[in-house]
């Protein structure tokens, strides 16, 4: 039955057949030698008594430490979230007060808290703080949309957040089409 099907083909078809006959046996000698063969040549090998009865700790082998701060300081002069790309003002030391080295860094409002993230300190650090909560002496009186009020000592400051410069002015009238007069 299958030699007179093969007759009924045209020679065309005949050689499709055998292409791609030879191409399935050449493709399951591949998976078999794959399969035959070694995972890799440390698995095939057995392992020396003395490298399994050392400890992790006795290998010399090199372990990662972090680079110095100062090889940083290139992010820290030119602070990415920044429009100017150049550091925050640092607090001067005058008559003031400590709260002066305050700088109000953020502002997060939810239904649920009011939170604020307030720069202080030298070296300088970011303090996550909610109202009532004290920092450096002071206490957290209420955290407005672009203010936090300080108390301490009988006086009350503010800490303000610094205006945001505009991207783009406004434009007068709408936008423009292309093409329109």
């Amino acid at each position: 039955m299958v030699g007179g099907l093969m007759r009924a083909w045209s020679p065309a078809q005949r050689a499709s057949l055998m292409t791609l006959g030879i191409a399935c046996a050449f493709l399951t000698a591949v998976l078999y030698v794959e399969w035959t063969a070694p995972l890799n040549a440390v698995e095939s090998a057995p392992a020396a008594p003395a490298a399994s009865a050392r400890k992790p700790s006795d290998e010399a082998t090199p372990r990662y430490s972090m680079p110095p701060l100062q090889s940083f300081s290139a992010v820290t002069d030119r602070p990415l979230f920044s429009q100017s790309r150049r550091p925050l003002p640092e607090a001067t030391d005058d008559a003031s007060g400590p709260w002066s080295s305050f700088i109000l860094a953020g502002i997060v409002i939810t239904p649920d808290s009011r939170e604020a993230l307030i720069r202080h300190g030298t070296p300088p650090t970011i303090s996550h703080v909610h109202e009532g909560q004290g920092i450096e002496g002071w206490i957290v009186s209420s955290i407005l949309a672009d203010r936090v009020v300080l108390v301490g000592g009988g006086t009350q400051h503010e800490l303000r957040l610094l205006a945001k410069p505009q991207a783009n002015p406004p434009m007068n009238g709408p936008p423009r089409r292309p093409g329109a007069r």
